[in-house]
């Protein structure tokens, strides 16, 4: 599942232990990170995510740009929980909603269960 496309440089940085786009460089503006939160060099590597849900988009790929904390940052969203703060990241990542449709379960609103072999991974009959 790796994808050899580099992944967008979103927080830049400037430390020693960065060396993406330059000796000590993670980014060409290092200058806007905010103290102490130097060496948050890009996203690494871009990862598939699979949502498993009634109410997912059924055969739809979306193209936004997130990652791991766009999980925990849809879970703070949908239980009012409020942000972790303190310069996290889950904030700023990029929303899953385009993923859902919470406004009727797909497949025409029935409570429709796909079940797997366990063995297999195939639709069971």
């Amino acid at each position: 599942w790796y994808d050899h496309v580099l992944a967008p440089i979103l927080t830049q940085s400037q430390t020693g232990l960065d060396g993406l786009t330059g000796a000590g460089l993670c980014g060409s503006n290092p200058a806007r990170v905010p103290a102490g939160q130097q060496g948050r060099c890009g996203l690494g590597p871009r990862l598939p995510l699979l949502v498993i849900s009634p109410f997912a988009k059924k055969n739809y790929v979306d193209h936004s740009v997130t990652d791991q904390s766009s999980i925990i940052h849809f879970v703070e969203d949908n239980w009012k929980l409020g942000g972790i703060g303190s310069g996290s990241v889950d904030q700023s990542s990029g929303s899953l909603n385009g993923m859902f449709n919470f406004n009727d379960r797909e497949g025409g609103g029935d409570d429709s269960r796909l079940f797997l072999n366990p063995q297999t991974g195939q639709k069971k009959s």
